[in-house]
C-alpha cells in the first residue's frame, strides 16, 4: 500500500480496463434498442403498460452494466455487484422473451438470442463476479498474513484459482 491504496499490477489493471469496455460497449448498444423498443412496442398488450415494463426493465439492465463498467473502470472490487445483478437480469430477460413470444418466428428469435446472447453474458457477468470475489479473499488472506495475523475465517480462504 502507497498512501492507503493498493498497488496493482499492470496485468490487473489491464484486465479491468478490458472488463470495463465490454460493460460500458454493451449497455451503450442497448441504448438504441430501447429506443426500438419505446417506438414499436405496442402500448397495451393482455398487460397493461406493457411497452413501459420491456423499456423499463431493459433500462435497469443498463444501468447494471453501466455500474459494472463504472466499477470496473476504477477498479472497485464491489463491480461483483451489478455483474451479478446484470446476470440476474440477463437471464429474466431471456425468460420472458422466449415465454411472452406471441408466434413461431418471434419465439425462435427468442432462443436464438437467448442462446447465443443473453445466457452466455450472464454467465460472463457471474464469472467476473466469482473472480472478483475470490481475489478480494485472497487479498484479504495476504493482507492478514503480511501483518502476522491470522485471517478472519481461514475456512473461506480459497487455496488454489
Amino acid at each position: 500500500m502507497v498512501d492507503g491504496s493498493v498497488q496493482t499490477s499492470p496485468e490487473v489493471r489491464r484486465r479491468s480496463r478490458r472488463l470495463a469496455w465490454i460493460y460500458l460497449i454493451v449497455a451503450t448498444g442497448l441504448l438504441p434498442w430501447i429506443v426500438y423498443l419505446a417506438l414499436s412496442l405496442p402500448k397495451r398488450n393482455l398487460e397493461h403498460h406493457y411497452r413501459g415494463t420491456w423499456v423499463g426493465f431493459d433500462t435497469l439492465l443498463v444501468v447494471a452494466l453501466a455500474g459494472a463498467a463504472y466499477l470496473a473502470f476504477r477498479m472497485d472490487p464491489r463491480v461483483q455487484f451489478p455483474a451479478t445483478t446484470a446476470a440476474t437480469l440477463l437471464v429474466v430477460d431471456a425468460w420472458f422473451d422466449v415465454t411472452t413470444s406471441d408466434s413461431r418466428s418471434n419465439f425462435v428469435t427468442a432462443v436464438i438470442l437467448a442462446v447465443l446472447v443473453e445466457l452466455p453474458a450472464a454467465a460472463f457477468s457471474l464469472y467476473v463476479a466469482r473472480r472478483v470475489s475470490r481475489r478480494v479473499i485472497e487479498m484479504a488472506y495476504l493482507e492478514h498474513a503480511a501483518r502476522g495475523q491470522p485471517p478472519d475465517d481461514p475456512v473461506s480462504v480459497p487455496v488454489s484459482r
